[in-house]
């Protein structure tokens, strides 16, 4: 069952309660004229100790609740609603509230010392409700909706410090809404059915202490429905729900957020969700959210970045969350920040972990959440002048704590600066895993391919099985204006990575990883030419217990690989637009392409190109004090333990010790260029060549040399032709087309030393080396084997 909800110490204006009766004279009713419907006026102040919603003996509480003018919370609010009776029957109300404003003291479950946090709306607005007689028998009513809000502001605050959405403007019409009796098996509910629900909204700021992060606006179109039954998935009580939301197709659909001017935007989208068995308990400490099945679809037509003229393409996703693998979908949600056990993290995390809860106690406000999650399968694909790519096969599992809250915060250890605002996020002993397939190219049920490997470039891994620990900051501003600056320090810990796997999870893994980074002032922006991120400095070091090929497991090993690296003023851009016409595999224009012993390729105006700048620090110190530099160091034929396990520092290593990069000017030298690889990458046909003579895996005959050219447009069969025709080339294979180019400046190495196991230091082999003005291009399309 759903239980009760109590409201106790509610008090309100004597304007509403403690006014008497008195009787109007004759003369004024004589200006009274006879109309259909109310108005009703009211100006009040409402403060009410508690709401209490009670679900088997727990409590959930919302404290100090206070109604009031938007000026000064204190004094009345005023409101005006008009009833009337239609024509046909209906009921129509219509309200205005003036400039109010609504707060919330406290959210505690069970008289808890720490709390939610504290909510502030302030916003004005009007309604229109119509209710009326059911024009079907399986509803108990229908009715109309619309309303719409302006000038609000919605803040969230914890221990002093707010996150706020200002300047809120909100318009929603839902044409039909029907409500009737729901029936799920031997229980009985309440049905809501929504046509041609749609909604517009905007932000003027999302501000951290007075600092925008940027705007948001948008507007959907939306259709579903939804059950709601009575009792949870804990004890008798608690509240259940089913439902289906779809996104209409509708090229209006669209979201946006600005920095500066400049915008990120997402529109002509389309999309369903269905949820099964929706379930909120209310627990000893926690609110228990949880689903026994969360699939969906998104589909986005058009996205731009900053004022390109240019899409980057378009997305689809397919997902489906179900129980699973031993997890299953939960979110238990607790008041206040429930630290970790220090002595239980990996060591080399502690000292950040410790600093972070630092002057947190156990009445600090904030969210605390434990959370469980099985993701069966995901389908991501990408779309690129109706070329798709698809990533498939997506799976991810894995349990773990999280912490959020708002506090202050100096980015640059100085206490006269230490007036930021920042949203605090903290990960403790997150278990996981996840794994990808590989790549679909040309439709969704195309063969599974490579090239998931060119991901890795930007530190995105085929499958990863981990530990992680981690501390995040946000605060306002990035490198101008508004956007996003991020700090933080994270730890993978026994962990393995996919770096290149088949669909049966062999291939190229690191294993018995240890992986701590560190990044301060990571800056976020979107700017007029594209998204940027700014990596002011970060350190980090990888340590591979082992590099294996074949299984996880038990395949063979090339040893150990340890990885430090120290940046500063690194980048990542991503720009609209890939490589656009291109001669692959030489040089030239369209006409002398060919004669040059190349393809000419016009790849359209579509696609995307990813920048990645890497300013490798000579050896240093960091912002936290430590020393940090860039080193690969190689180890094998390392001694065993009693259990067979390789044993680090036993085995024959070399060392290319404190590398680093600049710009080559001598004593006035920057590091400005760095070390920098740009990625072009479109979807496009691309010339697959049979490599012998005689029938292929899927029993298609062809000569060597014969290209591979699919039937028709759905690409489902193909045949092998020794001299393709026109019409033929464009039924090639498509491919995931990257032209890829590496260059920098100066690299240069201090030294490369090898060092033997009965030795106590390294020896160096070669110092001073120093290697200039690279500048390499390549074109790569990643294609089925055949």
């Amino acid at each position: 069952m759903m239980k009760k909800i109590i409201i106790s110490s509610l008090v309100a204006a004597p304007s509403l309660l403690n006014a008497g009766l008195v009787p109007m004279a004759d003369q004024e009713l004589q200006t009274v004229n006879a109309q259909a419907g109310i108005t009703l006026e009211t100006s009040s102040h409402l403060t009410v100790g508690d709401i209490t919603y009670t679900e088997d003996a727990n409590r959930l509480q919302l404290q100090n609740i206070e109604r009031g003018s938007q000026a000064d919370i204190s004094l009345p609010s005023s409101s005006k609603q008009v009833v009337d009776v239609l024509a046909d029957g209906s009921l129509q109300i219509n309200s205005e509230v003036y400039p109010t404003s609504l707060s919330i003291g406290a959210i505690r479950i069970n008289d808890t010392a720490a709390s939610f946090g504290q909510f502030r709306l302030n916003y004005s607005g009007t309604n229109t409700i119509k209710v009326g007689a059911s024009s079907s028998l399986d509803n108990f009513l229908e009715g109309s909706f619309q309303t719409s809000i302006s000038d609000a502001e919605l803040i969230w605050t914890t221990n002093g410090s707010s996150v706020s959405f200002d300047d809120i403007g909100y318009n929603a019409n839902i044409t039909r809404l029907a409500i009737g009796e729901a029936v799920d098996g031997s229980r009985t509910g309440l049905n809501f059915d929504l046509d041609e629900f749609s909604y517009s909204f905007s932000t003027g700021g999302v501000k951290l202490g007075g600092v925008s992060l940027g705007t948001l606006a948008g507007q959907l179109a939306l259709s579903g429905d939804a059950q709601i039954f009575a009792g949870g998935r804990d004890g008798a009580e608690g509240i259940s729900l089913n439902a289906s939301l779809s996104i209409l197709d509708d090229p209006t659909n669209y979201v946006r957020f600005t920095d500066d001017g400049n915008s990120l935007f997402m529109g002509n989208f389309s999309g369903a969700l269905n949820v099964i068995n929706l379930t909120f308990d209310v627990m000893s400490d926690h609110l228990l959210l949880g689903y026994d099945q969360l699939d969906g679809s998104f589909n986005a037509n058009q996205i731009l970045i900053g004022d390109s003229s240019n899409p980057v393409g378009a997305i689809q996703l397919d997902f489906l969350f179900k129980d699973g693998n031993g997890y299953s979908n939960r979110m238990a949600f607790y008041p206040g920040i429930r630290q970790p056990v220090y002595a239980n993290l990996p060591v080399a995390i502690q000292p950040y972990a410790t600093s972070f809860y630092s002057g947190l106690n156990s009445s600090s406000d904030g969210i605390s959440a434990a959370v469980e999650w099985n993701l069966a399968n995901a389908e991501a694909a990408y779309i690129d002048n109706g070329r798709m790519v698809v990533v498939s096969g997506i799976e991810s599992y894995g349990r773990g704590d999280l912490t959020l809250d708002v506090r202050s915060f100096d980015h640059d250890n100085n206490a006269g600066t230490a007036d930021k605002t920042a949203i605090a996020m903290g990960m403790n002993r997150v278990q996981g895993s996840y794994s990808i397939d590989g790549l679909r190219v040309g439709n969704k049920t195309a063969p599974i391919q490579g090239g998931a490997e060119l991901l890795l470039s930007l530190e995105v891994f085929q499958a990863m099985d981990f530990n992680l620990d981690g501390y995040t900051l946000i605060t306002a501003g990035g490198v101008s204006g508004g956007g996003i600056q991020i700090d933080g320090d994270y730890l993978f810990s026994d962990t393995n990575i996919g770096l290149s796997i088949d669909e049966n999870g062999n291939g190229v893994w690191a294993t018995g990883v240890n992986y701590d980074m560190h990044l301060r002032g990571i800056q976020v922006d979107v700017s007029n030419t594209g998204l940027s991120v700014n990596r002011t400095e970060q350190w980090s070091t990888m340590n591979i217990d082992n590099m294996r090929w074949g299984d996880k497991n038990s395949g063979r090993s090339l040893g150990r690989i340890q990885l430090e690296r120290f940046e500063k003023g690194s980048s990542l851009t991503i720009n609209p637009g890939g490589s656009g016409a291109v001669c692959v595999g030489a040089s030239g224009d369209a006409a002398s392409c060919a004669s040059n012993g190349g393809r000419w390729e016009d790849r359209g105006n579509e696609g995307m190109t990813v920048a990645l700048k890497a300013a490798f620090a000579p050896e240093g110190p960091t912002s936290d004090g430590s020393i940090a530099r860039n080193r690969l160091t190689w180890e094998n034929n390392r001694n065993l333990d009693g259990s067979g396990n390789p044993i680090n520092g036993t085995g024959t290593q070399i060392i290319f010790d404190s590398y680093s990069t600049s710009d080559g000017l001598g004593v006035a030298d920057t590091n400005d260029y760095g070390f920098q690889a740009n990625l072009k990458i479109d979807v496009y046909e691309t010339k697959v060549a049979k490599k012998f003579t005689g029938a292929d895996d899927n029993g298609i005959i062809g000569n060597q040399g014969d290209e591979l050219i699919y039937d028709d447009a759905s690409r489902t069969t193909y045949t092998y032709v020794a001299n393709p025709t026109a019409a033929q080339l464009a039924l090639r294979p498509q491919g995931f087309a990257v032209q890829g180019n590496v260059s920098f400046k100066d690299l240069q190495i201090d030294q490369v030393q090898l060092k033997h196991p009965d030795v106590a230091l390294p020896q160096t082999v070669f110092s001073g080396i120093v290697m200039q003005n690279l500048n390499m291009t390549t074109n790569l399309t990643a294609t089925p084997i055949r």
